[in-house]
């Protein structure tokens, strides 16, 4: 099992680390009939790139990066997105809050099926509460440390509103779990 994982990120590597996200998006486009295994390293990359840089709505780069992600929201991935609750709601969008909640969300999902061999569907099991569930909570909560981390940062340009700026509190506190399930 590990040559097999070896062998595929060395047929895998030199392509991404050599990509730009502009030619990995062109190449997704072209694709006719894109199947989302194919590209889960390209959009886990994606992700990577959004949280490794600073909001650039110039940047080629970070734009693909965006459109990357963007292609994928509404298409059926294997794994749901949980984007309700009351931090979900204390972002904005006109600041694009959401979406890369939404991004940090889905590089975390992906984080655990690539490098950690876990499967987050995020699908409604009978008899439990949609949002109490063990994998959406582990998501939403992943994401919110993601997000949160990003945004903590002035330099990647996310500015902050007082809503929001309660829940970076908590998780330079330590205590994010409690106040985003509270």
């Amino acid at each position: 099992m590990i040559k097999r994982h070896y062998l595929i990120l060395l047929l895998i590597f030199p392509f991404i680390s050599n990509a730009q996200m502009t030619d990995a998006l062109n190449e997704m486009k072209a694709d006719e009939n894109p199947q989302y295994e194919k590209y889960e390293t390209q959009i886990y990359k994606a992700t990577e790139y959004i949280f490794n840089n600073p909001v650039d709505v110039k940047s080629k780069q970070f734009i693909s990066a965006t459109q990357i992600v963007g292609f994928w929201m509404n298409k059926d991935t294997g794994m749901n997105i949980p984007t309700f609750g009351d931090f979900f709601t204390s972002l904005t969008n006109t600041n694009q809050q959401q979406f890369l909640y939404t991004v940090a969300m889905i590089n975390y999902g992906l984080d655990q099926k690539i490098n950690h061999n876990r499967i987050l569907k995020c699908v409604k099991i009978d008899g439990q509460k949609f949002s109490e569930q063990e994998d959406v909570k582990e998501v939403q909560l992943g994401g919110a440390k993601i997000l949160l981390e990003y945004i903590g940062d002035r330099n990647n340009n996310v500015p902050i509103n007082s809503k929001t700026k309660k829940y970076v509190k908590a998780y330079d506190k330590g205590k994010l779990e409690s106040k985003l399930f509270e």
